[in-house]
This record gives C-alpha cells, structure tokens and sequence, in this order.
C-alpha cells in the first residue's frame, strides 16, 4: 500500500503546479466556433464512470444536442478511475488530449476554478432557467459571480446493508433501528461485530472500498462531524485534532483493529458480493444490487452525539477553457444540465433543480427504490446535507496528508499523533 501510496504521490505532485497556477496555454478560451466548419466535431467528455448504462445515457444527451444544434458530434468518452482521477486529468489537461468536457470532484472544485481551467458558463446556461438551480448547491461553482461548472449529482450518503447477514446474525436491521430512534456510531459498530462473531462475514465495507486511501475523508467525516468535529471549516479553523475528531476516529480504528469487524485495508472483500453487512453508498450504487443474491435495505448513516449529520457527495460537470471546441462544450454542459436531462440522470445522480426535487417523480426514479427509501436515505438529506471540505489548494493538501493518514492504518497507532501530523498538513495551505 506503501509504494502504491509513494507512486500516486510522484505523480500527483508532477501536476499540482500545473493545476493550481492559472493555465496560459496557446490559444483563445474563446477559439471554438459554435459549430464545426466541415465534418464532425470531436467531443472527448472525461468521468470516472465506467457502468455501460450511466455512459449511454451519457451519450443520449450528446446525441440530442447534436440534433438541436445542427452538428455532427463523435464523441469520446474517457473514464478514468477515481483514485487517480484529479492527477489524470490535470495533467491531460495540458497536452493534446486534453477532454472537452470533464467533471469535477467537488473537493477540487475551488481549485480548478482558480486554474482557469473552467470556462465561463454563464451565457450557455441562459437558455434552460438557471434560477431553478437551488443556491446552495451552486455555492461550489460559482465565483464572484460567475458559473464555472454544475452540479450534475448532490448525492447524500447512506447506508446499504445486507438483511439475510441482519437475520443470521438475530440481530436488527439499520431501518428498524433507526425507526425507533436507537440507529448511531454505537449500535452501528455493535452489529458490525455481532455480525463478524456470528457469521464470520465482515461487519462494514468502507465507501467503494476505499476508505482507507482515495476517499479517507468520505470514510470519515460522517463520523467526525456527528461527534462534533470536521476536518477544517470556511473561515480556516483546523479540527481534524480535535477532541471529537480524534473520539471519532478512534471509534472506527477500534471497530478496524480491535472488533476486527472492518474489511481492513488491503482485502478486497465487497458489499456487492455479499462479503460484507454494511456500506456506505449512494443512489448511483444502487444499481450495482440489481443482480444480487441476498436481500438488502436502506437506512441513513447512523447520527453521534450531535444527531444526524448528512454528508453530501457533489461533482459538477465543466467545459476546458482552452479546447478547440469551447463554445460547444459549453453549449453541451448547458444542455446536459437541463430540466429534462436532470430528470433522467435524477435516479442514478440526484440533482440540483428545485423542479425535479420536488417533482413526485424524483421519488420514484431510481427503480430498485422505494419512495420512503428515496424520501429517507435522499430527498431529506439534500438541502440539509453538507459537502466535503474544499479548498484552492486540496490537491496538494489531499497528497501531503494521505501520507500521514496512511500511518493510521496499523493496530497500534497513536490516533491523535496521526490526527496532530495531518492538522500539521492542513495548516500549512488553510489559513
């Protein structure tokens, strides 16, 4: 995990300058034409999907721009995997294959924002009534004014658990537990460890297995901020070391080390297969359950002592400012995110258009779903939701301070020392 860890970070630091200070590469941000002047245009869309059903819907709204506009559109569509996502396509973003349209992460947001990266969106997205944009979703994407890229998904996380794991084990599900008021961190990790010393099966799979590297913070701020703490806030307090955090992220290191009730780092053990009671997921998950062997439920991510505190995944979806084609990709995210686009993509991306939230659609979009499921794990979470910490300078803050969250993952590891080491990280870039 080590070297693995070593090599991202090579890479990483290799692009963070060039995403970080402004890019005056050759050309105008203004040099694509509205339309191509003989043959197709080529549109190169990156993503980090790679489910064959998300990409052709993908393709049906590139396909039906085309035929408004009156073009012909190859498009290409990139998926890069998540990881490696941000070092990836920062430094695509400076070569010859660099993609049209790309989305964004919103913990980068800010960053790619102040790289000029991002064309102005503003003008494009006249078309298809802005206003019905909920505010508070834009906050990331807009600055002094002026919108960069949209929020095509602000998806609350939730929990996914196995029923049948539930039922062996003779304990209760997350549903019922939370229906009566008793569903927290503690009776969380209880039946993760009654369900390992019952069935021999992991208690909980970290969010796409990943918690311990790529989405460390996804993992953790669930925990963290229930209890009280966050990693760091907008007017530049550090609290990753914290009391609260640090009770917080102890609580997950015992269950890990101690209950040894935690896929730990390393195993690929997976929820989907069945070889693990609980994950920590969101809509665009749930598809992956269509084919399963086992019963499964949904249920919110369990409160601390402060309650419930939704945690929201966002990503946004931008034109590159310094494509060939950038009045068409603006054109595109414009489409793209549109009131019937955001519709469609509502069951599998839940959306940012108050038309569509508060449509009784929404409810029923995402098939595997019932409606109480989607008004309880999704549609309660998304305007009380809060997004990850996001920063102008997280690319370097992420890499720097995933090397001192990896001494976390050992069985005898000070936990507020750690903590102490990655505050140390964030203060340097958060002021």
């Amino acid at each position: 995990m080590r070297s693995s860890l070593k090599m991202r970070v090579i890479c990483t630091l290799l692009s963070l300058f060039i995403l970080i200070v402004p890019a005056f590469a050759s050309g105008s941000a203004e040099s694509g034409s509205a339309a191509a002047a003989s043959g197709p245009v080529h549109i190169k869309i990156a993503t980090w999907t790679s489910n064959p059903d998300q990409i052709a819907l993908l393709q049906s709204f590139v396909d039906e721009f085309a035929a408004k506009e009156g073009i012909e559109i190859e498009s290409e569509f990139e998926s890069i995997e998540f990881g490696e996502y941000n070092t990836k396509l920062s430094l695509e973003l400076q070569g010859s294959q660099a993609p049209d349209v790309f989305w964004v992460l919103e913990t980068s947001a800010p960053a790619f924002i102040a790289s000029g990266l991002l064309a102005p969106l503003d003008e494009a997205l006249a078309e298809y009534n802005p206003e019905d944009f909920s505010a508070k979703a834009m906050e990331l994407w807009v600055l002094d004014g002026t919108t960069y890229a949209v929020p095509f998904s602000t998806s609350p996380f939730f929990m996914l658990y196995n029923a049948d794991l539930f039922a062996a084990a003779g304990i209760d599900t997350p549903d019922k537990l939370a229906a009566e008021g008793n569903w927290n961190w503690d009776t969380f990790r209880e039946a993760s460890k009654a369900i390992k010393d019952a069935t021999g099966v992991w208690g909980y799979q970290t969010v796409d297995g990943a918690g311990y590297d790529a989405r460390v913070l996804h993992n953790l701020c669930p925990i963290i901020r229930s209890y009280g703490g966050d990693a760091w806030t907008s007017d530049g307090q550090i609290l990753i070391n914290t009391p609260e955090s640090v009770e917080a992220v102890q609580l997950f290191h015992d269950m890990v080390y101690v209950d040894g009730s935690v896929v730990p780092p390393g195993d690929q053990s997976d929820f989907f297969s069945g070889a693990a009671a609980m994950t920590a997921a969101q809509v665009s998950r749930v598809s992956k359950l269509t084919d399963v062997d086992f019963a499964w439920g949904v249920a919110p991510m369990p409160a601390g002592p402060l309650g419930d505190v939704p945690i929201t995944g966002q990503a946004g979806v931008g034109a590159f400012s310094k494509g060939p084609n950038v009045e068409i990709a603006k054109k595109l995210v414009a489409y793209m995110t549109n009131e019937d686009c955001v519709a469609r993509m509502a069951g599998i991306w839940p959306p940012a258009r108050y038309s569509v939230l508060e449509s009784p659609d929404f409810l029923t979009s995402q098939p595997l779903l019932t409606a109480d499921q989607m008004s309880a794990a999704v549609a309660g979470s998304i305007e009380t939701g809060r997004v990850l910490p996001s920063h102008v300078m997280y690319p370097q803050i992420e890499v720097e301070s995933r090397i001192v969250w990896d001494r976390l993952w050992n069985p005898d590891a000070d936990v507020q020392s750690v903590l102490d080491g990655v505050a140390a990280v964030y203060a340097k870039y958060i002021k």
